[in-house]
């Protein structure tokens, strides 16, 4: 009974070996290709990455926007890829997925907002609303756009200081862009006195912008002046006149001293507001 005894051990003890070696031969293919999977698909992605950034430079899309959608194509694919290999291990892919899918959600709700800005950095970028070196006015703020990024964009105001604006809140409001077109229109509006020579007055305010070095006229942007109001105390004259966009703070400057100095020169009265007082005394 002794020797039957030792040789069932040894059967027992045989057989358990070789399913031990058998789960191990199993794992060992199953890591292989796993990890034959892992690194073919990511030599896969790295290379679908690079074509799908030349097709967009082709494509002249902003080079911003392309290096966001190909860091967000490779961590998408790279994600597929780790799934499939874990899945090859014979780790359950559901879960894993759920899991994924799990923090996604809570990332996506934690960073709402900046998701916003990202989705609006993508729409400046790709609709173009402005561009770098643009003079615009946003959200109560003005100035040349120094910086335009995923999540913000940057102004540098006329005083010189930089303002940082969410791109949601860029998107979201009405945007004024001075720049869009190379001719900017200036206008100067003064008051000149009932009395004068009505004729004489708008000559001498629109030869302010005519002989003005920095004004431009072409068809359809010449320089005018017109009566534009009947005031309590003055007649108002608007002198609207053209000039190159980078020119427009000085041309504005120049042309309000030179309509003062042609009127002074022509004689006639820019009138104070004024108002005439009748009083009516009582007889005894």
């Amino acid at each position: 009974m002794s020797n039957i005894d030792i040789n069932l051990d040894q059967f027992y003890s045989l057989s358990g070996w070789q399913r031990l070696a058998e789960m191990g031969m199993s794992f060992g293919t199953n890591l292989l290709a796993a990890l034959a999977i892992f690194l073919i698909g990511k030599w896969i992605t790295t290379h679908l990455v690079i074509l799908m950034k030349a097709a967009l430079i082709r494509a002249k899309v902003d080079r911003t926007l392309v290096s966001f959608l190909g860091n967000v194509a490779n961590i998408g694919l790279l994600i597929l890829i780790i799934i499939a290999a874990l899945g090859k291990l014979g780790i359950p892919t559901t879960s894993v997925t759920a899991l994924v899918g799990g923090a996604g959600l809570a990332v996506a709700l934690s960073l709402k907002d900046q998701l916003s800005n990202f989705a609006a950095g993508a729409l400046i970028i790709l609709f173009r609303p402005f561009k770098v070196g643009d003079f615009i006015k946003v959200n109560g703020f003005e100035g040349f756009v120094s910086e335009i990024k995923m999540v913000q964009t940057a102004l540098i105001t006329p005083d010189n200081e930089e303002v940082i604006l969410p791109n949601s809140v860029v998107m979201s409001n009405s945007i004024v862009n001075r720049s869009s077109d190379p001719l900017c229109r200036a206008q100067v509006v003064v008051g000149v006195d009932y009395a004068c020579d009505l004729k004489a007055a708008k000559a001498a305010v629109l030869k302010a912008a005519t002989e003005h070095p920095l004004c431009v006229q072409t068809a359809g942007r010449e320089a005018v002046a017109h009566v534009t109001n009947l005031g309590d105390s003055a007649i108002e004259i608007t002198l609207w006149a053209w000039t190159n966009e980078a020119n427009l703070g000085a041309f504005r400057f120049g042309l309000n001293e030179q309509v003062v100095e042609n009127l002074r020169a022509a004689k006639i009265n820019i009138p104070f507001p004024q108002r005439d007082v009748h009083i009516i005394g009582q007889q005894a």
